[in-house]
Order: structure tokens, then C-alpha cells, then sequence
């Protein structure tokens, strides 16, 4: 993101360090854009170029051509942000399904009683021992396979959960923590 000085003192890496790109929630008149990172779904603050083009939500910006002007809370969010938020992670996962079929293919029992699918809203225990079962030894290939073979929607159910660890940092288990920021 932002270049270091090679003369100056070694800075610890920050949470925006890695990431390339963000998806636009609301871009205000002013020119301040709140978004979200791709890579760690960081909640940003954006100070646009003078004259540039207004984005709509879900644009995908290049952080090296706006100035990132730090992070930002899920309550600091204008209405427009939090009513957008969860289609624009839903966009970013079925973007980049790597990271949703990782959660997939890897998840397993968080407790002898509890599995992690358990964690996603509307998936009880018999339908996560139906998943895990469906899974099997290979898991899935595409995110469309897997939709299909459990009748649900993995990048929207997925989104759920992230957006309401993201609203509410303290929830545990914390799948942005264990799959997406680890």
C-alpha cells in the first residue's frame, strides 16, 4: 500500500499492508468513500481525487489511485454502507471462491457437539452432518457443485456470518480471524 522509507525505522506491518483493492459502499459528495478491503474485508475510509468519478456501491477501486485514510467501525457506517454491505461481500466471495470453498472443504467439528457449518445462519446440526457427509474424503470443486449438492447458497450464507462478525467484533468463534485474516 503505502511505500516505506527505507531510512526510517522498521514499522510493524498494519492490517491494510496486503491489500491491493476495495469494493466501494458509499461514495459521499464530499469525496469520502467507505469500503471494504478484498483480501482481510477491512472496513475503510477513502479519500477520493478531486474530479474523480463518483462510484457506485460494489465498484472495485485500486487502492494505489485513492488515498486510504484508515480504518473504520461497522457503527461509523452511513446507512447506504450497512445496507450494502452484505451483497458487496457476498460479490467479493463469489469473486474470489477460493476463500469460500476453503471454509467448505476445511471446516470441521469446533466441539464434540458443534460443527463450524453451525456457525452459518439457518445450517442446524443435522443439515451440517448432512454437509459434512456430502463432502466427504474431496470436498467441492466450484462453489456451484456445492450449492447444488446441499441446496444452499454457500457465497450468500457465508456473507451472513462475516458481516455480522463484522458489525460485531467479539463474536466467537471468528471466521474472519481463523479463514480470511489468518
Amino acid at each position: 500500500m503505502q511505500p516505506r522509507d527505507p531510512a526510517g525505522p522498521a514499522a510493524e506491518p498494519g492490517p491494510l499492508d496486503e491489500e491491493t483493492h476495495a469494493r466501494v459502499l458509499d461514495h459521499q459528495p464530499s469525496g469520502m468513500i467507505q469500503g471494504i478491503s478484498e483480501k482481510g474485508l477491512h472496513l475503510v475510509r477513502i479519500r477520493s481525487p478531486a474530479g474523480a468519478t463518483t462510484h457506485q456501491p460494489g465498484t472495485r477501486v485500486e487502492l494505489e489511485s485513492v488515498h486510504v485514510l484508515g480504518m473504520t467501525r461497522h457503527r461509523d457506517l452511513s446507512s447506504i454502507s450497512q445496507s450494502v454491505l452484505h451483497g458487496v461481500v457476498k460479490d467479493i466471495l463469489s469473486d474470489n471462491p477460493e476463500v469460500c470453498l476453503s471454509f467448505y472443504n476445511r471446516a470441521r467439528n469446533l466441539t464434540l457437539k458443534m460443527h463450524a457449518f453451525q456457525l452459518l445462519p439457518g445450517i442446524g446440526k443435522s443439515k451440517a452432518i448432512s454437509m459434512a457427509e456430502i463432502r466427504g474424503r474431496t470436498g467441492w470443486e466450484t462453489i456451484a457443485s456445492l450449492d447444488e449438492a446441499c441446496q444452499i447458497d454457500a457465497a450468500d450464507l457465508l456473507a451472513n456470518r462475516l458481516c455480522q462478525e463484522i458489525a460485531d467484533p467479539h463474536m466467537t468463534p471468528n471466521l474472519l480471524d481463523l479463514l480470511i485474516r489468518a
